[in-house]
Parts: structure tokens; sequence; C-alpha cells
């Protein structure tokens, strides 16, 4: 679970963009965040969205070599702190019924929402919008260099 400091949740999407050598632009934004995120001990995230990165960053797009893929996703299992139980599921049925989004989305919302992160950054979701004490940002629609203080 997250610590006393502001944590932030960050989505498989954002993950991808910060090693997919196809859009130069997103990749350098995206890595700045983790970056930043890591550093400062902020980055919360959850198995689902290291699976679907690895996933995603080893199948057909195979954008990084395997052992490359397996040194990256092992560098943020430490930041793997968001919970996967039942309660999550729980609180997915009520994001689903209250804002329709992708049910993979619902759920990395209520594992992040229940690991009391204070944004979730996503290109994927609703730039701005307030979910269950979450707000969405699109890091690709901010300034930067990005502002994580609480």
């Amino acid at each position: 679970m997250p610590s006393a400091k502001t944590s932030y949740f960050v989505d498989t999407s954002i993950l991808i963009c910060a090693i997919d050598p196809q859009e130069p632009e997103k990749r350098a934004c995206a890595a700045d965040l983790l970056r930043e995120m890591t550093n400062s001990g902020t980055l919360v995230l959850s198995p689902q969205s290291l699976n679907e990165c690895y996933r995603v960053i080893t199948g057909r797009r195979g954008l990084i070599p395997l052992k490359d893929a397996r040194r990256f996703i092992a560098r943020l299992g430490p930041f793997c702190t968001a919970p996967a139980g039942f309660p999550v599921t729980r609180l997915a049925w009520r994001i689903q019924d209250a804002c329709d989004f992708n049910w993979w989305d619902c759920l990395l919302l209520a594992s992040a929402s229940l690991a009391e992160c204070k944004l979730f950054f996503s290109e994927d979701l609703q730039h701005g919008r307030r979910v269950e004490g979450l707000t969405i940002m699109n890091p690709f629609k901010v300034e930067r260099p990005f502002d994580l203080s609480p």
C-alpha cells in the first residue's frame, strides 16, 4: 500500500509509451514522468499493468528484446504496490456502472483508488475526469516538467 506521501498511478499505455521507439516525443514525456516518480518514490503500479505492459512490448509489436523487456518490468516491480484482490473487483463494478469505461480500465482505476493515489496518468481515459477520488491526467496534454508536489 502507499506511504504517507502522495502517490500516483500510471496506466499501462504510459508504461508502453516510455519504451516505444516509434513515438519519440511520447517516449521522452512518459520516460520523464516515470523517472520523476521512481526517483521520488511516488509511483504506484498494479500487477495487471505490469503484466499487460510485458505482453504488449514482447508480443507482435516486439518493441524491445525479451531480455530488455524483463529488465524494464523488473525495475518497475518494487512499485507494484496497488491491491489486486476481490475488493478491487467490487470497486471496479461500481466504476463500470458509473463511468461505462472498459472493464480492464475499471480494474486499474479501482486498484489506484484503493491504493489512495491522487492522480491516474493515462492517455486513454478522459483527461481531467474525477473517478473515486482520482483525477485522470493525460501527461501528453500537460506542460512539462511535471509538478508532482503534494
